[in-house]
């Protein structure tokens, strides 16, 4: 046994890849334990309704995220120098906290109109805390790719668990103010993220170091970057519309149908999506080395890895779900795991495309991305709005028509790696 430990050392050692996908997804898997250990006794607190505000409340936090730093925390991952990177955190965060500070001020004038839209005025005064909780998620990202660059993979991993904790720590102990409501579920995830950006920034004394660079450097480098907010950033709103749209049209027809869809959405897409971000952080890093001529064969890795991590899991939540759900989770919640089916099909092709999303801007072909995107978009949301008096029946179908056209954009995704292999390598790259 000891030799065999020493050898799985020793081949985790050589194979810095696996290495690191193994550490990210050790901390996405026990952050998610905590997360799926808690949820049952939280539904017990809080009612599908107070559910289905959290998760309107998520969806508008989570259109704003889309746009907030204009994606230019994702360019740090890709100067040569670490000095233009330090720069890009700099300017990601002054965009974000510029645009959150605009977003908050929008979101307390419209939050009345949001709040009758879905027939559900407690939530109004909570949605001016959005602002700061997107400021919140956008710094988690900006350090996490600068520690992702820096290849520092076990503070990130250690980082979800104790936002994870954090945060179920926080609603469990506000689960005992009842007037609190849905607030306790907002507040406890805002003081899970806010612990997450304190302990990051912690970790990396480096950001705060050294002289500051002028402004002109800062603007040399959003113009170098400019593709980021041009393509990008419409791509990651569109993102952002296209799911949280989904979760307000069905928070409009019920708050209560929506709670259940959104405690599915918890338990199953959410591991799922802290498992392929673990994957797509490591293929990103990755990627944006790879040299012409090897992208394809990446890809192609990349497809078979995800596909492979992915399959036990998603057979076992079709199968089980369905009858699990309720006695997990408690008395009412059969539909939570009929959604949880629905959304298999779809979910299981999202783990396999996030990883290699990446390669439209490595290769830097983000208007395809734009294009899809925006089909991408505009399928769910014909789909609920034709079949809206069966919620159930319109998640079924959205789910399998997801899954096809992310079919699609995997052909899409072969199609550019071939084409970048092929292309000689431009001058000053």
């Amino acid at each position: 046994m000891s030799r065999e430990k020493g050898r799985l050392r020793a081949y985790l050692r050589g194979n810095a890849f696996l290495r690191n996908v193994l550490t990210l997804m050790s901390g996405t898997a026990l952050a998610q334990l905590l997360v799926l250990a808690v949820t049952p006794v939280l539904t017990r607190f809080y009612t599908k309704t107070e559910w289905g505000l959290l998760g309107t409340f998520a969806s508008v936090v989570a259109i704003i995220v889309a746009i907030a730093t204009l994606k230019y925390d994702m360019a740090v991952m890709l100067p040569e120098s670490d000095d233009a990177a330090k720069s890009l955190t700099r300017v990601a965060r002054w965009v974000s906290f510029t645009l959150c500070v605009v977003a908050t001020v929008v979101i307390i004038l419209i939050a009345p109109w949001v709040a009758d839209l879905i027939n559900a005025p407690a939530i109004a005064p909570w949605l001016a805390l959005a602002g700061i909780s997107a400021f919140t998620l956008t710094e988690i990202a900006i350090l996490g790719y600068w520690l992702n660059r820096k290849s520092k993979y076990k503070v990130i991993a250690t980082n979800r668990v104790l936002q994870s904790g954090t945060t179920a720590a926080s609603q469990l102990a506000l689960g005992f103010v009842k007037p609190l409501g849905v607030g306790g579920l907002i507040v406890g995830t805002i003081l899970g993220q806010v612990v997450s950006v304190f302990a990051l920034r912690k970790k990396t004394p480096e950001l705060r170091e050294g002289p500051k660079p002028p402004l002109s450097d800062h603007m040399r480098l959003m113009r170098r970057y400019r593709n980021m907010p041009l393509f990008n950033a419409p791509t990651a709103l569109i993102d952002a519309v296209r799911m949280n749209g989904i979760n307000l049209l069905i928070a409009a027809v019920s708050v209560s149908t929506f709670g259940q869809f959104s405690v599915a959405w918890r338990l199953v897409e959410v591991p799922a999506a802290l498992i392929s971000a673990a994957l797509a952080q490591v293929f990103f890093q990755h990627f944006s080395v790879v040299e012409r001529g090897h992208m394809l064969k990446s890809v192609v890795s990349s497809i078979k890895k995800s596909a492979l991590v992915g399959v036990v899991p998603f057979a076992l939540v079709w199968v089980l779900s369905p009858w699990l759900f309720p006695i997990v989770l408690g008395p009412g919640w059969d539909d939570a795991g009929y959604f949880a089916q629905a959304l298999v099909p779809w979910l299981f092709m999202n783990l396999i495309t996030s990883p290699i999303s990446t390669i439209f801007v490595v290769t830097e072909r983000q208007q395809i991305s734009l294009i899809f995107s925006i089909l991408y978009t505009a399928v769910p949301f014909a789909i609920i709005l034709l079949l809206r008096d069966s919620i159930m029946t319109a998640v079924f179908v959205m789910g399998g028509a997801m899954a096809l056209m992310l079919c699609v954009y995997i052909v899409v995704a072969i199609v550019v790696a071939r084409r970048f292999d092929r292309q000689p390598t431009p001058d000053g790259a």
